[in-house]
C-alpha cells in the first residue's frame, strides 16, 4: 500500500558478520524480494541477532540496508518497538513467546498488525521431546508450551489479521479474529513446475528397472525423523521390494545415519548425495528421477518439502503427523501411514511397487495440487491481504 511500511518481524534470528552484513536465508530473503516487487510502500525486516550463523542449509550474507530492504537486527524489546515501529506501518510478524506483546503494541500506537503462524501447540510440544533428556525435562516443555499457546491465542484475537502456513494452525486459529488466510510456503517458481511428461518419463523408466527410486531431502537431524529412514529401508530389503533411496541435505545426524546406513547392509540401496543446490541441482533431480518421496517427520510442521516435492510431479508417503496427514486430506494426493512406524511405512511401498499405475495417478495428483500454490502465486495471495487489511485500517 502506498506510504505505508511493511514492518517484517522473524524468528530467524541474523548473525552479524565481522564485516557488517546480516546471515540470513536464501528462501527468507527470495520472500523479501518478492515482497519488495509487490508491496507499495518501503519494507523494514526486524529481527534479534544470533551468537552464530544457523545451521540452515542455504545461509547468505546481505547488506543492512539492501535495495529491496533495510534489517534492524537488534533489541526487540516491547519499549525498543515502540521507538523503532514506523506511525504508518503494517507489523507482518510470527507468533511466539518473544512477539505475544506485538498486536498489544500496535493496537496502542493505532498500527495494523498481523501474525503469521506455522506451529500448532500439538507440534510445539513433540519438538520440545525430541530434545528433552528426561522426564521431567518433558513435563515441563508441555507445560510451558500450554502456556504459551494460551499468551499466543489472545495475541492473535488482538491482530488484525492472521496469515496460517498450514493447515493444523489454520484449523486452530482461523476462529480467533478477523481475516484468516491460509497458505502453503515455498520455493517453487513456475518455471521449476515439472510436467506430465516428466511423470510418464519417470513410469517408463520404472517399467523397465522394476526399481523404485525413493528420496528424502531436507536437514538430517532428529526432528525430521531421518534416523527412521534405514529402518524403513531395512524392512523394504525384508519384502522383496527392489529400491534404491537417495538422502540429501546436511545436519548434525549425517555421522549417525552413515553409521546406521553401514551397520544394516544398506550401502547398496542407499545413496547420500549431499546438499545440492535447489533450483539448479535438487529440483530437477527429483523431477526427472524420483518416484515416491518417503517422509518420516514425526512432528507437524508445516514444512515446504511437501509442496515442493509435489511440484515436482512426485508424490509422498509419510508419517501421519498433522500437518502431512492434513495436506494429504486437503490435496488428494499422497499417502498417510501411522506415526513412527517405519514397518507399515516400507509395507504401504509395497503396495505402491506392485501398483505402478497409483504412483502415476498421484504424481498428477499432487502436480495439479502444487500448481495452485507456487512461490509467486502464494505471495501474491498473501499481499492482496495485507492490503486489504492496511486499507481497513487506513
Amino acid at each position: 500500500m502506498d506510504g505505508v511500511t511493511l514492518v517484517v518481524v522473524s524468528p530467524l534470528r541474523g548473525f552479524k558478520t565481522p564485516g557488517g552484513k546480516i546471515v540470513l536465508t536464501q528462501k527468507f530473503v527470495d520472500g523479501m524480494y518478492l515482497y519488495r516487487e509487490l508491496w507499495k510502500g518501503p519494507i523494514l525486516h526486524l529481527c534479534e541477532p544470533a551468537p552464530g550463523p544457523s545451521d540452515n542449509l542455504d545461509n547468505i550474507e546481505v547488506d543492512q540496508i539492501d535495495p529491496a530492504f533495510r534489517t534492524y537486527c537488534g533489541d526487540l524489546s516491547e519499549d525498543n518497538l515502540r521507538k523503532i515501529l514506523p506511525r504508518e506501518s503494517l507489523v507482518l510478524s510470527s507468533v511466539g513467546e518473544q512477539f505475544n506483546s506485538i498486536s498489544s503494541i500496535c493496537r496502542s500506537l493505532s498500527i495494523s498488525c498481523v501474525y503469521v503462524t506455522e506451529y500448532s501447540v500439538e507440534t510445539r510440544k513433540q519438538i520440545a521431546r525430541e530434545y528433552q533428556r528426561n522426564v521431567l525435562q518433558g513435563k515441563w516443555a508441555k507445560f510451558r508450551q500450554v502456556q504459551q499457546e494460551k499468551a499466543q491465542r489472545a495475541a492473535i484475537s488482538l491482530a488484525d489479521g492472521v496469515q496460517c502456513n498450514g493447515l493444523p494452525t489454520f484449523n486452530a486459529y482461523q476462529t480467533l479474529g478477523r481475516n484468516p488466510l491460509l497458505f502453503f510456503d515455498n520455493r517453487i517458481e513456475e518455471s521449476m513446475l515439472a510436467t506430465n511428461e516428466n511423470i510418464e518419463r519417470r513410469a517408463a523408466k520404472r517399467a523397465k528397472s522394476k526399481k523404485l527410486h525413493l528420496m528424502f531431502s531436507g536437514r538430517l537431524n532428529l526432528m525430521k525423523g531421518v534416523n527412521d529412514l534405514p529402518v524403513v529401508a531395512e524392512h523394504l530389503v525384508q519384502l522383496g521390494v527392489p529400491f534404491e533411496m537417495t538422502i540429501c541435505g546436511d545436519g548434525d545426524y549425517l555421522p549417525q545415519l552413515r553409521k546406521d546406513i553401514a551397520k544394516k547392509g544398506l550401502d547398496d540401496h542407499i545413496n547420500l548425495r549431499g546438499n545440492l543446490d535447489f533450483k539448479t541441482a535438487l529440483v530437477p533431480f527429483v523431477a526427472n528421477e524420483v518416484d515416491v518421496f518417503v517422509c518420516c517427520h514425526r512432528q507437524g510442521d508445516p514444512s515446504c518439502t511437501y509442496i515442493e516435492t509435489m511440484a515436482c510431479g512426485v508424490p509422498i508417503v509419510g508419517y501421519g503427523n498433522e500437518a502431512f496427514k492434513a495436506l494429504a486430506d486437503f490435496s488428494e494426493a499422497g499417502w498417510v501411514t501411522p506415526l513412527a512406524r517405519p514397518r507399515a511405512l516400507a509395507e504401504r511401498l509395497a503396495v505402491l511397487y506392485s501398483n505402478p499405475k497409483e504412483i502415476e495417478l498421484a504424481a498428477k495428483t499432487s502436480l495439479r495440487f502444487a500448481e495452485k500454490h507456487t512461490f509467486y502465486k502464494t505471495f501474491t495471495r498473501r499481499i492482496e491481504h495485507l492490503d486489504k487489511i492496511a486499507r481497513s485500517h487506513r
